[in-house]
C-alpha cells in the first residue's frame, strides 16, 4: 500500500478545482453524480420485505477506475456534496469500494472550496451519516412507488395504453395542481366595479390626498361627490417620522432562485446550474477558486468569522457609519436544517468587479447578487423621512405622505424598491388647523383583477411557504412539470396545458393525497425526522402504502373489468354518432375521441395552443374548434386542397382529405444553420415533440421548442419556446442570452 491519498468528489468540474489545491501525494478522482439508483426498466423496491431495494450500479467502467485508484491508497477522502444526496453517493461509494478495508475510508464534508476550508476538512474528517442516507433512500423509494406505479395507470386511463411520456411525480403533482387551481380560479373571475376618490389641491406645490378605502356601491359615489363638494378642507393632523428599512437575511436556495428570476431573468434550474459552477470553481487570476458556499441550504446561519470578514470589508470601503451597530444574525424557520450556512461569496473581499473579467456574463450576475445580498446583511439601516397629512373634509378622512431618504444604509450595495410615496412633494406650511382651497376632485372607476398566475419564483416561494420540497428540489420540481408539457411557461409565468388539467383531475379524483399540500409536507416532515434519527424508515414507507397501495388496486380494478375510471368530456359531438367527445391522450399531445368507443371509433385532432374553458372532467371547446375549422390549412402539394393536422402514433402531421398526401407540421422559419431548409415539427420516443430542419440528413439542425422567427438581435439565430427557459434565441452568443 502506497502513501497517497485520494479524495472521490461527484463532478469533475470540483475534481479539477481540489487538485489544484492539494497538489502532490493527493489523487482526485469523480464518482460522475450518483454511482448507484433503482434499475430503469423495473419497480426495483419488494413492498412485501420491508420496502428492500434493489440498488444497481449506473456505470461499471466509473466504479472499476476508482477500485483501482483507491486499491493501494492509504486513505480515501469521501468528499461528496454534503446533503441528503451526497451522503448516500459517500455511502454507496463505501461499499463498493470498501473490500474489508473501511477503516481508509473517511467522510469529509465541504462546505465551501478555498484552500484553507479544504484543508480543514481534510484535517477534520468524519464518518458516513448513515440517518442522511436512511432518509435519502426512503425518499427515493417513495418516489418511485409513486412515479412507477401511476405513471403507467396514467397512460391507460388516458389513452388506452401503456407508452411513456405520462407521468405523476410525487412533489411534482402538488405543484401542478397549484398552477391548475390558480387558472381556474382566473378563468371563474368576475370583475367587480370600484371607485377610488382623489382630491388634488391647487397650492404650490400641487399635491393629492386620497379618500382611505375603496366605495363599491354605484350610489353612494354620488351622495360622496355632492358631500365633498360643499365641504370645507381642513388639515387635521401632521405627522413626521422615520422609516427605517433593514437588509433582508443571505440567500438560501429559494430565495436565491427567486431573486435571479426577477432580476437576472434566471429559471430555477439555469440559477442552480451556475451556482454550482461558482462553488466547484472557477479560475480567476489564474488561480482555481471556489466563489461561494454550498448552494443548496435553506439555513441562513453564517460563520462568526465570515461575518468578521463582511464587516472589515464595510468598513474600509464604506465607513463606520455604514455598518450595523452590531454583527446581524437570522433566525432559521422552523424544521430549516442547519447542517450548512445561507449561501454566501466564501471570500467576501473578492468583490463582483474583481472577479467579473474572469467570469461569463452569467457566473458575473449571479456572483454579484449574492455578494451584494451577503455584504448589505451587516450594514445600517437605511433611513428615510416620511411626512403623512391628515385632511378632514366633513365626515370623510384623506391622506397624503411623502417620504425622501436621508441615509442609504445596507442600499449603498443592494438597491431596493422605491417607497410608494418616495419623490412626492408636500407644501411647506402645512399645519393642523389650515383650510386648504377646495380641490379638483377625481372618482376613478376601476375593476378588481384576478390573480396573477405563478412565475417560476412565485411557484417557488408557494413550495417553500407550504413546506414542500427541499431546497435540492425546487428547480427540479418546476422544470419537470415544464418538460412534461404539463405547464408553459407564457410571459415569465406559468399557464397549465389541457394535458395539466387532465393529469391534475386524475390525481385529484384517484389519488387525492399526492395533491394535497398537507400531506406531501408531513411526508416532507417525516424524510426529516428520519434524518434526525427521530423515525424509521420502514415505519414511514409501510404508512404510506397501507393508503396507496388500496387506491392502486382501486383504479387497477376497474381498468380489468373494463370500466373507465376517469374521462373529460368535452362540448363537442360526434359527428357519426352525436355523443359527446371525451379528451384524451397520445404520445405527441391530446385529441379527441367518440365517448362511445369502441362501439364508434370516431376522433378528432386539436391544433396546438387551442383555447379551452375547463371544468373538472368536462371542457368546453367548440367555439375554439369552430374558428380553427375556419381557418384554411396549408395547399396540398400534389392537388392544392387545404390539408388537415392530423394526430398520429409520431405525433402531428398535415393530411390531405383529397389524395391523402402527409407532410410535417411547417413552422415557416428558414433553418439558420443551413440557410435552405425551413424547421418542421418532428417526434422521437425519447425527446418528444421536437422542430429540425426538412433538409435531414443533410442538415441536422434541431430546436427542443416552437421556431418563431429569426432572432432581430444577433441575425444568426431562431427565436423559439424553449420548454424550459421561455422565449430565447437559438444563438448560445447571442447577447439576449446573457440576461
Amino acid at each position: 500500500m502506497t502513501g497517497k491519498r485520494v479524495v472521490i468528489v461527484e463532478s469533475p468540474t470540483k475534481a479539477r478545482t481540489l487538485t489544484a489545491y492539494l497538489g502532490r501525494g493527493f489523487e482526485v478522482h469523480s464518482s460522475k453524480g450518483h454511482v448507484r439508483d433503482l434499475p430503469d426498466k423495473e419497480l426495483g423496491v419488494d413492498v412485501k420485505r420491508g420496502f428492500s431495494a434493489k440498488w444497481v450500479v449506473r456505470d461499471r467502467r466509473v466504479v472499476s477506475a476508482l477500485k483501482r485508484a483507491v486499491r493501494e491508497a492509504a486513505a480515501v477522502y469521501l468528499a461528496t456534496d454534503p446533503d441528503r444526496e451526497g451522503e448516500a453517493i459517500a455511502f454507496d461509494l463505501l461499499e463498493l469500494l470498501g473490500d474489508g478495508a473501511r477503516e481508509r475510508f473517511a467522510r469529509v464534508l465541504l462546505h465551501e472550496i478555498t484552500p484553507e476550508a479544504v484543508q480543514r476538512a481534510l484535517a477534520e474528517p468524519g464518518q458516513v451519516d448513515l440517518n442522511k442516507v436512511e432518509a435519502q433512500r426512503a425518499r427515493r423509494i417513495l418516489d418511485r412507488l409513486v412515479g412507477y406505479q401511476v405513471s403507467p395507470l396514467l397512460s391507460l386511463v388516458l389513452a388506452g395504453r401503456r407508452f411513456e411520456g405520462l407521468s405523476a411525480g410525487r412533489v411534482q403533482s402538488v405543484a401542478l395542481r397549484f398552477i391548475c387551481d390558480r387558472e381556474l380560479e382566473i378563468q371563474d373571475f368576475v370583475p367587480l366595479p370600484y371607485w377610488e376618490v382623489q382630491a388634488r389641491f391647487p397650492t404650490e406645490p400641487p399635491f393629492s390626498a386620497k379618500l382611505a378605502g375603496k366605495i363599491t356601491a354605484p350610489e353612494e359615489v354620488e351622495r360622496l361627490r355632492q358631500a365633498l363638494a360643499a365641504a370645507r378642507f381642513v388639515v387635521e393632523e401632521v405627522v413626521e417620522e422615520e422609516v427605517k428599512r433593514r437588509p433582508p437575511p443571505p440567500f438560501i436556495t429559494s430565495t436565491l432562485q427567486q431573486a435571479a428570476a426577477s432580476e437576472l431573468r434566471m429559471s430555477p434550474r439555469r440559477t442552480m446550474q451556475i451556482a454550482q459552477q461558482l462553488y466547484e470553481g472557477v479560475d480567476v487570476k489564474g488561480e482555481r477558486l471556489g466563489l461561494i458556499t454550498y448552494m443548496r441550504t435553506d439555513s441562513v446561519r453564517v460563520a462568526d468569522s465570515a461575518i468578521k470578514e463582511a464587516r472589515a470589508l464595510i468598513r474600509d470601503r464604506f465607513g463606520r457609519d455604514y455598518l450595523s451597530p452590531r454583527p446581524r444574525k437570522f433566525r432559521n424557520k422552523r424544521r430549516s436544517q442547519d447542517a450548512h450556512e445561507a449561501i454566501r461569496p466564501s471570500q467576501v473581499t473578492l468583490t463582483p468587479e474583481e472577479v467579473a473579467p474572469h467570469l461569463t456574463p452569467e457566473q458575473a450576475k449571479l456572483y454579484g447578487l449574492i455578494w451584494r445580498r451577503f455584504v448589505a446583511t451587516q450594514m445600517a439601516d437605511g433611513i428615510w423621512k416620511r411626512v403623512k397629512v391628515t385632511i378632514k373634509a366633513g365626515e370623510q378622512l384623506l391622506k397624503a405622505s411623502a417620504s425622501r431618504p436621508l441615509f442609504p444604509g445596507f442600499t449603498q450595495v443592494l438597491p431596493v424598491g422605491k417607497l410608494e410615496d418616495e419623490g412626492v412633494e408636500l407644501p411647506d406650511g402645512l399645519a393642523p388647523g389650515l383650510e386648504l382651497p377646495a380641490p379638483k376632485l377625481e372618482f376613478l372607476e376601476k375593476q378588481t383583477e384576478p390573480p396573477g398566475r405563478y412565475t417560476e419564483a412565485g411557484l417557488i416561494r408557494k413550495l417553500e411557504r407550504e413546506g414542500i420540497g427541499r431546497p435540492s428540489t425546487y428547480a427540479q420540481i418546476v422544470t419537470v412539470i415544464q418538460e412534461r408539457g404539463y405547464v408553459l411557461r407564457e410571459n415569465g409565468a406559468l399557464r397549465p396545458t389541457l394535458l395539466g388539467h387532465v393529469v391534475t383531475d386524475f390525481l385529484r379524483e384517484h389519488f387525492p393525497e399526492t395533491v394535497r399540500e398537507d400531506f406531501t409536507a408531513r411526508m416532507e416532515e417525516d424524510l426529516d425526522r428520519i434524518q434526525e434519527g427521530e423515525a424509521d424508515r420502514l415505519e414511514v414507507l409501510s404508512r404510506f402504502y397501507e393508503w396507496f397501495s388500496k387506491r392502486l388496486e382501486r383504479v387497477e380494478q376497474e381498468l380489468q373489468e373494463g370500466k373507465k375510471p376517469f374521462r373529460v368530456l368535452s362540448d363537442v359531438r360526434c359527428p357519426n354518432c352525436g355523443a359527446p367527445m371525451e379528451v384524451r391522450v397520445w404520445k405527441g399531445g391530446l385529441y379527441l375521441g367518440c365517448s362511445r368507443y369502441p362501439e364508434c371509433k370516431t376522433t378528432r385532432n386539436l391544433p396546438a395552443n387551442l383555447k379551452y374553458r375547463y371544468r373538472p372532467g368536462k371542457v368546453e371547446l367548440a367555439e375554439a374548434l369552430a374558428e380553427a375549422d375556419d381557418a384554411p390549412g396549408a395547399p396540398c402539394p400534389n392537388c392544392g386542397t387545404p390539408m388537415q393536422l392530423k394526430h398520429g402514433r409520431y405525433g402531428r402531421f398535415l393530411a390531405c382529405p383529397s389524395c391523402r398526401a402527409t407532410a410535417p407540421v411547417p413552422s415557416g422559419v428558414t433553418c439558420p444553420k443551413c440557410g435552405q431548409g425551413e424547421l418542421v415539427e418532428r417526434y422521437s420516443t425519447r425527446r418528444g415533440a421536437f422542430w429540425a430542419c426538412n433538409r435531414y440528413p443533410d442538415c441536422r439542425f434541431a430546436l427542443p421548442g416552437k421556431p418563431l422567427q429569426s432572432c432581430p438581435e444577433c441575425k444568426k439565430g431562431v427565436l423559439y419556446e424553449d420548454p424550459r427557459h421561455g422565449r430565447r434565441c437559438s444563438n448560445p452568443d447571442c447577447p439576449s442570452r446573457s440576461g
